[in-house]
């Protein structure tokens, strides 16, 4: 048993510094050192690894646990971005702004199956009822403009104000693009960046709501692109063949790539935060974990609504990989977030999420 124990302590320094190097992501560039992003996205899985390990060394009655546990402790700020238990809710939507932020993935357009819960996707957004809506992936070129879902969405938005820089002039959008709906009168609009070669953007709308100006952004961060090759060699873990090696080294080049163009749109996003003279609510799908850089970099001082009025486990994205909370909304430190919530369909590989923000 002395030889197991000596084999298991050797593991679990291993997994004790990983986890304490993937403390670093959030504020080490991927544009800097790229590698160390990986570990920010492994997070999840090295603390769940350590509390296995104190779950070991308890068994045995060994002191050893205390390592991991310490571990867990340097970094225990982050754990509130993953797992929440006290949940805020209001019916009070007096000076608040009802938000509701969704990366459709253009309700299934390109995936060739049919919608069988747009409906209830309907029965939701007519029941939370948002002020402002955020879509990501809303629209691209090649997909059926006349489709009834999209017919159906523009006649209940239809009293909406709306911008999008990839609209139509039937009102369509024609381009991969995001779009902001607001039932407040829109003032200002237009983009926060659009990095050359990416086609993933962040646009901001000034909104006038209870006599006060607000800006939205709306942001769309760079997407990893995986295909599905990509995501059964992920699934199936297989490395004994020189096919195998390849498929991981593409997949290891798309996740840098995303890495690092995720880095620099979050600075110019950030840079655009620092200048605005109103005060702010982002929403978006990041495509990336609470633990990176890019989550950090835009953050700043914002609040993070599921981390102020979530419940559960913080997860959006629900396709074929291990699932992470990749959309976010964030606010100005001064508003207060309720009623956070998140919802799957069918036709997305993205939760829905809603909450409410009191802006006075």
């Amino acid at each position: 048993m002395f030889i197991v124990h000596r084999i298991i302590f050797v593991l679990n320094a291993l997994f004790i510094v990983l986890l304490l190097v993937s403390y670093l992501a959030p504020y080490v560039s991927p544009q800097i050192f790229w590698p160390i992003a990986f570990l920010g996205l492994a997070y999840p899985v090295l603390l769940v690894t350590n509390l296995l390990f104190i779950i070991y060394w308890i068994i045995f009655f060994k002191l050893k646990f205390l390592f991991s546990l310490a571990a867990i402790i340097c970094g225990f700020h982050f754990i509130p971005y993953f797992v929440q238990l006290n949940a805020k809710k209001t019916n009070d939507y007096t000076n608040s702004i009802r938000l509701m932020s969704f990366n459709i993935k253009y309700f299934g357009a390109y995936d060739g199956k049919k919608i069988d819960d747009a409906d209830k996707f309907f029965e939701i957004l007519q029941k939370v009822d948002p002020d402002v809506l955020c879509f990501q992936e809303f629209k691209n070129e090649g997909t059926n403009v006349e489709s009834p879902v999209f017919k159906k969405l523009f006649k209940t938005l239809k009293n909406y104000y709306h911008y999008n820089t990839c609209f139509d002039k039937r009102g369509f959008n024609s381009g991969n693009s995001v779009v902001t709906f607001s039932r407040f009168p829109i003032i200002d609009s237009g983009e926060v960046e659009h990095e050359k070669g990416i086609n993933n953007f962040t646009v901001y709308t000034d909104i006038i709501a209870h006599d006060d100006t607000v800006r939205i952004i709306n942001a769309h961060l760079k997407s990893i692109h995986f295909e599905i090759p990509d995501y059964n060699a992920i699934q199936k873990l297989d490395i004994d063949n020189d096919s195998s090696v390849v498929k991981y080294s593409n997949i290891t080049r798309k996740l840098k790539t995303a890495f690092i163009d995720r880095a620099k749109q979050a600075s110019l996003i950030r840079d655009f935060i620092d200048a605005s003279p109103y005060k702010i609510i982002l929403c978006g799908d990041f495509n990336d974990s609470p633990t990176s850089y890019a989550f950090r970099t835009i953050k700043g001082n914002m609040k993070d609504a599921f981390s102020e009025a979530g419940s559960g486990l913080g997860r959006t994205y629900v396709g074929p990989m291990p699932s992470f909370r990749i959309d976010q909304v964030m606010l100005d430190p001064s508003f207060t977030v309720f009623n956070y919530y998140a919802k799957s369909f069918d036709f997305s590989d993205h939760k829905m999420v809603t909450s409410t923000v009191k802006i006075k």
